[in-house]
């Protein structure tokens, strides 16, 4: 992912949960918090859902070092030359979402010629498929589409 292509809200969560105290008073206290330093209240209740009760507080539960970690290392990946030349007997099926304003049209346009392109039995497949009525919450927005996408992969597959 290009840095310069990034909104940046990551990248400003984490930074925000890096400075909030290791315990939590509470979930109210911590959306409170990050409403009043500027997130969304939704955005602010999902970060908040990440919340596990240790004795009296809460604490995260998950690792934020591990995540940020993780975070960075998909940032500094390119995987066009994969999507761009799978490997042989590979299938990469993309499920790009209906309503999301993280696609970029360069990179739909690229996605499609690629996966538009003719290719010999020496390379894999490339698949796009768009998931309708969806946004960024594929499994909370159309569940059943989805899984109409993954089911017929994941049986092949066995």
């Amino acid at each position: 992912m290009d840095p310069e292509e990034s909104s940046g809200e990551v990248e400003k969560v984490l930074e925000t949960l890096q400075t909030l105290p290791k315990t939590i008073p509470s979930h109210t206290w911590l959306v409170d918090h990050l409403t009043n330093l500027g997130f969304t209240r939704s955005l602010s209740e999902w970060i908040g859902t990440n919340l596990k009760r240790s004795g009296e507080h809460f604490t995260w539960a998950f690792n934020l070092d591990g995540i940020i970690q993780m975070f960075d290392s998909y940032r500094k990946m390119d995987y066009w030359p994969l999507l761009e030349h799978p490997p042989k007997r590979m299938e990469i099926v993309i499920v790009r979402v209906e309503n999301s304003d993280r696609w970029d049209p360069h990179i739909i346009q690229k996605l499609e010629s690629l996966k538009n392109r003719t290719s010999d039995e020496s390379e894999g497949k490339l698949s796009v498929v768009v998931l309708p009525n969806s946004g960024h919450w594929v499994h909370v927005d159309n569940p059943k589409g989805l899984l109409e996408i993954v089911t017929p992969k994941m049986v092949s597959l066995s």
